[in-house]
């Protein structure tokens, strides 16, 4: 039996079986959308997680979507956080200004995630050395760059597909 493809995340959170125009132009750049969603399956659910546990890539997608103020997203992303193992404890963190508690390397992730996503002409050498200060190793460092990368590639595609939309 052959799996079935997973919907297409940007497709679903902007409802755009409502929208044949849009979701027709979508499918012109076929390659892009699919291309879109695998990213969107490394970043969030890659065959293993190591030490990023999906709870733990849904709370921070879900908070770098609401940093972006991106409802769609960010309830897209707080449904993804509630369906994963573990993803109850890391609810709070979801959220802009949610604390680690007394986690550094939580505190620290958070930190980057949120200077990246809001200010990423702000971020240098010294905040990647903070990362590594915090215990995560160079395959950590990328793993979280590739996860903030594709949130954020995320969040602009839907709001232009959402600027058409309701346009």
């Amino acid at each position: 039996m052959t799996a079935q493809p997973a919907a297409d995340v940007i497709d679903t959170v902007l409802g755009l079986d409502r929208f044949p125009d849009l979701k027709a132009l979508r499918e012109k750049r076929a390659k892009l959308k699919h291309l879109t969603q695998t990213s969107y399956q490394a970043a969030l659910r890659p065959a293993e997680p190591r030490n990023f546990s999906y709870a733990l890539r849904a709370a921070l997608a879900a908070r770098m979507s609401a940093l972006w103020k991106s409802g769609e997203l960010a309830a897209h992303y707080r449904a993804l956080l509630e369906s994963e193992d573990g993803g109850a404890a890391l609810g709070p963190i979801a959220a802009p200004g949610g604390d680690p508690g007394d986690d550094a390397r939580l505190a620290a992730i958070l930190a980057h995630v949120d200077l990246v996503t809001l200010s990423p002409k702000d971020a240098t050498r010294a905040n990647i050395e903070k990362l590594a200060a915090a215990g995560l190793d160079d395959r950590d460092i990328v793993t979280l760059a590739g996860l903030i990368a594709f949130v954020n590639y995320q969040v602009l595609v839907v709001a232009g597909l959402k600027m058409l939309r309701d346009n």
